[in-house]
Parts: C-alpha cells; sequence; structure tokens
C-alpha cells in the first residue's frame, strides 16, 4: 500500500521527519497483519452480536494517540489482543485521551471481526480499509498538531486507488499546496517511485468516453451524443511538473520527473500529442500500471530527499492538539 505523505494542505508527519516515517510504517503494517491474522485463526476475539456497534467509519478516526507509543507497539504474542490494546494506552499521560483512543480501537478490531470476514481474503480487504484510515491520520496530524479532514476524503475512490493498487516503496502527495513567492498554488497528484517521480493528471468520467486533445484551454468529452468541455489536464500537469523539476534542480536532486495524463475508463484521441507526456488510456492502462506495481527497488535515499524538498515548500493549516494546550495554573506560573 503506497504512502500517503501529503494530502491537500494538511499537515502531515511526514513533513517532520521523511526518513523515519516510511520505513517505521512498512514495520508497522507488517507486525499490525501477523497480529491480526492470528488473532482471526486463533479466534481470539469473540463478537458479541448482541452489542450494537456503529460501523460508520468516518464518525471516528482509528489509531488516534498512536504517536504516543514506542517503537515496540505490540506486545508479546502470548498476550490476549485485547490486553495488548489496553496496554498501549498506559502509555499517555491524559485518561480522556486514554479511554476514547482504546474505545476506537476497540471498535476497529472489532469492526474487523464481524461475521462477513470469512476467508483471509476477506480479512485483507478489511485490513486495506483499515490502513487506509490509519494513512488519512498519520496524513493529517503529528504528536503536537492536527488538521481538520473533510469526511468527503474518506470517501475520494481515487486517493484510495492510488494508496490501495500501489505498493509501500511509492510515496504519494495527493493534489498539494505548494507555496511560492508567498502564493499557494494547487497542484496535480505527484507519486514517487524509487527512481522516478509522476505527475499525474487524472481524466475520470463515465466508462467508454472519448477525450479529444487540443492545444487550446478546453478539451472536449463525447460520450454518445453529448460532448462537453474539460480543462485541458496539461495546463496544471505543466504546472506541477514545472515546480518539482525547479525544486529538485534547487536542491541538486537527481531524479527524474514524468508527466502522465491518465484515463482509466476513457480513451484519449486526438492529433495534438503534448510534449515530454506519457498518455494512458483504457487501451494502455494495464501494463502502464502492472510496470509500476512490478518495480522491485526499495524506498532510495534519493527519493526521500525529493519528498523531502516538495514537503518543505507545502502549505500546511492547522491547530494545536488540546491535550499540548497549557492549562490556566501553566500559564499563571
Amino acid at each position: 500500500m503506497a504512502q500517503l505523505i501529503k494530502l491537500q494542505d494538511f499537515i502531515s508527519r511526514y513533513e517532520t521527519d521523511i526518513f523515519r516515517y516510511p520505513s517505521q510504517y512498512i514495520r508497522l503494517k507488517k507486525e499490525r497483519w501477523e497480529k491480526i491474522k492470528s488473532a482471526w485463526y486463533n479466534k481470539e476475539i469473540i463478537i458479541d452480536q448482541s452489542e450494537n456497534i456503529n460501523h460508520d467509519l468516518k464518525k471516528y478516526e482509528p489509531f488516534i494517540g498512536f504517536e504516543s507509543f514506542d517503537e515496540n507497539w505490540l506486545e508479546d504474542d502470548n498476550k490476549g489482543f485485547f490486553q495488548t490494546i489496553k496496554g498501549w494506552f498506559k502509555k499517555t499521560g491524559n485518561e480522556d485521551i486514554e479511554y476514547n483512543d482504546l474505545e476506537t480501537s476497540l471498535k476497529e478490531a472489532t469492526r474487523l471481526f464481524g461475521d462477513e470476514v470469512k476467508t483471509e481474503e476477506d480479512l485483507k480487504k478489511e485490513f486495506l480499509e483499515e490502513l487506509f484510515y490509519f494513512q488519512l491520520n498519520w496524513a493529517s496530524s503529528t504528536l503536537r498538531d492536527r488538521s481538520i479532514i473533510d469526511n468527503s476524503l474518506y470517501h475520494d475512490e481515487v486517493l484510495k486507488y492510488f494508496l490501495q493498487h500501489f505498493p509501500d516503496n511509492y510515496l504519494l502527495l495527493y493534489k498539494p499546496t505548494l507555496i511560492v513567492k508567498k502564493a499557494p498554488i494547487d497542484l496535480d497528484i505527484i507519486l514517487l517511485s524509487p527512481v522516478t517521480t509522476y505527475c499525474i493528471s487524472l481524466l475520470e468520467s463515465e466508462d467508454m468516453s472519448v477525450y479529444l486533445t487540443d492545444r487550446g484551454r478546453y478539451w472536449f468529452e463525447g460520450s454518445g451524443e453529448n460532448e462537453k468541455k474539460r480543462i485541458n489536464p496539461m495546463i496544471s500537469l505543466n504546472r506541477t511538473a514545472n515546480l518539482v523539476q525547479s525544486y529538485y534542480k534547487h536542491y541538486d536532486i537527481d531524479l527524474s520527473v514524468k508527466k502522465v495524463v491518465l484515463s482509466r475508463t476513457g480513451y484519449i484521441e486526438g492529433d495534438y500529442e503534448p510534449v515530454n507526456t506519457t498518455i494512458i488510456d483504457k487501451r494502455s492502462y494495464s501494463d502502464w500500471y502492472s510496470r509500476l506495481r512490478r518495480l522491485p527497488s526499495p524506498i532510495k535515499f534519493v527519493q526521500l530527499k525529493g519528498a523531502q524538498a516538495l514537503l518543505r515548500h507545502c502549505q500546511s493549516t492547522y491547530f494545536r492538539r488540546t491535550e499540548w494546550e497549557p492549562d490556566e495554573d501553566e500559564i499563571q506560573w
């Protein structure tokens, strides 16, 4: 599962230490999967079907307080799963935070072991959903600060696609906002592989739509008898790629940058072929996607340097967590 290092203008813990969190995420993901799989096979968690448990995940954020755990966040295997979870929250100092986080984690664990999880494949799907929510938490908070995240992002299928369909060695900046000469600029999707940075403009529409390329401000989308204008994706894509390349040059980062116009369900036609741009539509999507997924290289230092350069210039809007605000006595003192 790709790593979400920046989500729009939300604060991300990756921007506090890009060289620490990618490897930590991979390790924690592996350990948690092994623990959940073991508990599921051993029937360690028993669901009380009479309990009325709220399964609407958008009403809570899993893994809140995760940042306060030490590196050995999973306890020895001879402990029960619920006892392990309870042990996590003994390390925090605020009882309200401990209670809320424990309740959230228990709900999340219960969700994973409902009646709908009958096979290991079902368990993997549920685990990917859990990781998705976990990633959104990491991409909108740090130990001290938190951003207010729009609930619609929990149902953003494009975001979920890029996270759940690419391996751990890919780093994703999802529509980040960069500050250029004190002005915020919204960019396209940026996907960093160990060897290439992909700037991606996505054309999503009904299945079998046809996009006609043009040099002007608009491309035309046709489906049956209907035809409508679409803003030329090359406008924002060129802006994104130029900014990425300029920052790489400024920080002396040797990482190639490629522009991609991607339509997973439609077709892109026309005499105009954008310069230095890869056009991927329904005909070439499978080969392109398979080639990216098969990349065997682990996360590289130059990849992290590239991510660090971009994160350094991203806008972040956030507020201080209440547990880090001083009380009146501390202020007076």
